[in-house]
């Protein structure tokens, strides 16, 4: 078994298992494969593996958000701040992404459309395609107006915090992949001291007729999409792209080994593998393209839990 695929068994016991409850064991079996589990076996040749487990070092940024000519009030800005923040806490905690690079992002929320509209065309020196909200990289600012829909409001900006993280630490993710990411920080939560994410109702809500229909697209298709394709699609503003990644990725971090798996994934396109994300699933997700094909579909068909706990 590829050292890939070992760490992730590994990962996997470390997320099932208490801190400090069992031993964990590892052995290899006649034909070479490795193992891990928590049950000592006298007549297997078992090894007692000690992992390093490090604390976060997660600390809360001062996250600045602007209003202009539109009454907020000090606890949706707190709401705002403490939103976003938890994005880049499921990044630490979840991805172990390493933040050294990555600059907090600034708020600035504009009154309605037109002046959303007016803004970005003297910022950009061009009219900008139709949108509820932007991030501009040059100045790690987040630029949305306030909808009816104040709490939707508040769900972008999280969105485009997700973005601002990806595009800064890993600018060679592919647009399935940093999209779908988006999507889940729309709906996380922090209870207590746990982070969770809640079912995307409109993502459902797109995909479900798809698989009614029977015309939901192969896993295949979807991650061989160029991200320049997703550009185009996302610019035309056709949601159907977007909620299918979305339910995707949700569907990726429902479970401990696919969400290792997730994180292992990101961390390749950090070092800038460009390897097209096909292939690279299909080499590094355990049974490969057919298995996770399978177990998606399985997923969308099942009545499922609408929390995820992190």
């Amino acid at each position: 078994m590829d050292t890939f695929r070992c760490g992730v068994l590994l990962g996997l016991l470390l997320l099932y298992l208490p801190l400090a409850s069992a031993e964990i064991y590892k052995w290899v079996d006649e034909k070479g494969r490795v193992h891990f589990g928590d049950r000592k076996d006298k007549k297997l040749a078992q090894e007692v593996v000690k992992p390093q487990i490090h604390a976060s070092q997660w600390s809360r940024y001062n996250i600045d958000v602007k209003a202009e000519d539109v009454a907020i009030s000090p606890e949706e800005i707190q709401s705002i701040r403490d939103g976003v923040n938890h994005v880049y806490e499921f990044y630490d905690r979840i991805l172990h992404f390493d933040f050294y690079k990555t600059v907090p992002v600034n708020i600035l929320i504009l009154k309605d459309q037109a002046t959303y509209y007016q803004y970005l065309t003297k910022k950009y020196g061009r009219r900008p395609t139709p949108s509820y909200d932007v991030y501009y990289p040059k100045d790690n600012q987040i630029i949305v107006y306030m909808r009816e829909d104040r709490a939707g409001t508040f769900r972008t900006i999280r969105h485009e915090a997700s973005h601002a993280i990806v595009d800064t630490i890993t600018p060679y993710a592919p647009a399935w992949l940093n999209e779908g990411l988006a999507e889940q920080m729309e709906t996380l939560k922090k209870s207590g001291s746990q982070l969770k994410i809640d079912k995307h109702a409109i993502n459902h809500r797109q995909v479900r007729p798809q698989l009614q229909s029977n015309s939901v697209m192969g896993i295949g298709a979807f991650l061989r999409l160029p991200s320049k394709k997703w550009r185009h699609t996302l610019a035309n503003r056709n949601g159907g792209l977007q909620a299918y990644a979305g339910e995707f990725v949700n569907f990726l971090l429902s479970t401990s080994p696919d969400r290792s798996f997730v994180m292992r994934l990101m961390h390749k396109f950090e070092r800038g593998d460009r390897t097209i994300s096909y292939y690279l699933v299909d080499q590094n997700y355990i049974g490969g393209i057919r298995t996770l094909e399978v177990k998606w579909n399985s997923w969308l068909a099942a009545s499922r839990q609408d929390t995820i706990e992190l």
